[in-house]
């Protein structure tokens, strides 16, 4: 007996991994694809399809802020709804930096960092040691050790700064550094209170970039100076 093997005869399965796949590469593609065939779009109630579909972030800054964009501030909904944890992440840093609601921003944020999502925890690291009580600081300060014998701040704050840099300067709420509230507490370290003398040597005096991994405070010994000079680095990361 003959039956038909095209590709719109492909399984429902064989679709969705064909859709999600797609929607990694580019949501532009995947709304291609959805064209294509009847199959390809009745894949589009899988939360599959959503959970990895890579949005330009221009794209979804626009969707979110224009009217004219109900369908696309829809496939948002829906790409949060299904666990994007990219899709989250700047959401999560809109409502904390934009003028969103900063609860909700900052539950969506341990959410996302709860995932693995390397960002997420160095964003919620600079928020936890920028607050007074010393729990705070302390928990902020472990996420921070975590990610510093990673290797991984440098590329945290490119991205953190692409999600930033773009937006209206009026509309952002910048974290407040208390030069006073530092997480180095200890009277007898010798290089507590000079991550600030640091930090304009780096980047003024010698002409480096603030994230450039080669600079900053990485040969001082304290950690807790360091975290000291990764929040000021994160500070201006909103200039």
């Amino acid at each position: 007996m003959y039956r038909p093997t095209g590709p719109a005869n492909l399984p429902h399965d064989v679709w969705t991994l064909i859709a999600g796949r797609t929607a990694a590469q580019s949501v532009r593609d995947l709304c291609s694809l959805r064209m294509s065939c009847t199959a390809a779009r009745n894949t589009r109630e899988e939360d599959i399809v959503y959970r990895f579909a890579s949005i330009p972030i221009w794209d979804q800054r626009w969707w979110s802020l224009s009217p004219m964009h109900q369908v696309g501030r829809n496939f948002l909904a829906r790409c949060r709804q299904s666990g994007n944890l990219e899709v989250m992440f700047r959401s999560a840093v809109s409502d904390l930096f934009l003028g969103g609601s900063r609860l909700a921003g900052m539950k969506t944020m341990h959410v996302v960092a709860a995932q693995g999502h390397s960002v997420a925890q160095y964003t919620v690291s600079m928020i936890l040691m920028l607050r007074d009580d010393f729990e705070s600081k302390n928990k902020g300060l472990q996420i921070f050790r975590v990610l510093e014998a990673a290797g991984a701040l440098t590329i945290c704050k490119l991205v953190f700064r692409g999600v930033i840099q773009g937006t209206w300067t009026h509309l952002r709420r910048l974290p407040m550094l208390n030069a006073e509230n530092l997480v180095c507490s200890s009277h007898a370290c010798p290089c507590r209170g000079n991550m600030g003398a640091i930090y304009r040597h780096q980047r003024y005096g010698r002409g480096w970039d603030v994230n450039d991994g080669n600079g900053g405070a990485a040969h001082i010994p304290c950690v807790h100076c360091r975290a000291d000079y990764e929040l000021i680095l994160f500070v201006h990361l909103f200039d």
